[in-house]
């Protein structure tokens, strides 16, 4: 069975072309972003898996949540309806976003921290990213006391432990070796 990631990916990749194309990128992804939170609701999974409830209606509430929505995001919304792939939309929605990210070369960061991070560690952390990366990087700060002490880094597919913690665990892992 192919997973949510593999069956958003094409949706991904048409409704990025489309919107590019028109030069509505970051309306897209503010609708989809929108969609995404709708879809995942419990009464709106009710709402999708009741067999009295067709797809024009379906669509019509969808369609309510979106502003500005032009005929070609209509038409993918009845693309992914009519093909049953709407609770893959906030995986697309994901993928969405980092197409549009890698084409404005930037990248949104999840920083893990053992320890509270002022605004200018912050900031200082997101320049020097942004160097080493060679894109502009956007941090947003979790707080693991875990961690133990230092910070883990995560960037879509890409991780830099600095972490206390991920020290640990390389040692205990040559130890055993």
């Amino acid at each position: 069975m192919a997973t949510m990631n593999n069956l958003a990916h094409p949706y991904a990749k048409a409704a990025f072309e489309t919107a590019e194309s028109s030069n509505m990128l970051d309306l897209w992804l503010e609708s989809l972003k929108s969609l995404s939170l709708v879809i995942q609701d419990a009464d709106f999974i009710k709402l999708i898996n009741n067999p009295k409830v067709s797809n024009e209606q379906t669509l019509g509430v969808l369609f309510s949540f979106v502003k500005h929505a032009d005929a070609h995001f209509k038409n993918f919304l009845v693309l992914l309806c009519d093909n049953h792939r709407l609770p893959v939309l906030p995986e697309i929605c994901v993928l969405f976003e980092q197409l549009c990210n890698a084409a404005k070369n930037k990248a949104d960061a999840v920083v893990q921290s053992a320890f509270a991070m002022s605004p200018d560690d912050k900031y200082r952390l997101e320049e020097l990213l942004s160097k080493k990366l060679g894109k502009k990087i956007s941090a947003n700060v979790e707080v693991c006391p875990e961690l133990i002490g230092g910070i883990k880094v995560i960037i879509n597919d890409t991780v830099i432990d600095s972490s206390v913690r991920g020290s640990l665990n390389k040692m205990a892992t040559k130890l055993i070796q």
